[in-house]
């Protein structure tokens, strides 16, 4: 994207997700009531992809007419293509890359996508996918305790 995007005189705009890093809608205490995290949905944040999208063709001298693409990988991927059946008029196209778009109750089993990432890693080196499936004790211990 980066070499296409400079190609094409486009903008990459990388928005942040709420609730994750600087967007927190309740500030400190966005995490301390259970109410507040009724707004952490994939909905909610495609509404505010929304948002930031016209706030830009309104701002940004000669980006009012300009096409827009969504791009993401993983569950960015699968909220690019969400965009794009949400909001068609907004987006002329998304590219969701590794998105698990079939990944639904009766679609698709669900261990498929963990049995094709472990596949990935088995094919990454020896012993990794061992030493992964490994450290979920040494995780799980750990998420157990007070600290």
């Amino acid at each position: 994207m980066w070499d296409v995007a400079e190609e094409l005189k486009a903008m990459l705009v990388f928005a942040e997700h709420r609730y994750y890093g600087e967007s927190l809608p309740f500030g400190d205490n966005s995490f301390k009531d259970s109410r507040h995290l009724n707004f952490l949905t994939s909905e909610q944040a495609l509404a505010d992809f929304a948002e930031l999208i016209k706030h830009l063709k309104r701002t940004i001298p000669g980006a009012e007419n300009q096409p827009v693409i969504a791009i993401g990988g993983s569950y960015g991927g699968m909220l690019a293509a969400w965009f794009r059946m949400k909001y068609p008029h907004m987006v002329v196209g998304a590219l969701a890359a590794s998105a698990p778009i079939w990944q639904f109750e009766d679609l698709v089993p669900c261990g498929v996508f963990m049995k094709i990432v472990t596949t990935d890693f088995r094919k990454s080196g020896p012993h990794c996918s061992e030493s992964i499936h490994r450290s979920w004790d040494a995780i799980n211990r750990l998420s157990n305790t007070g600290s």
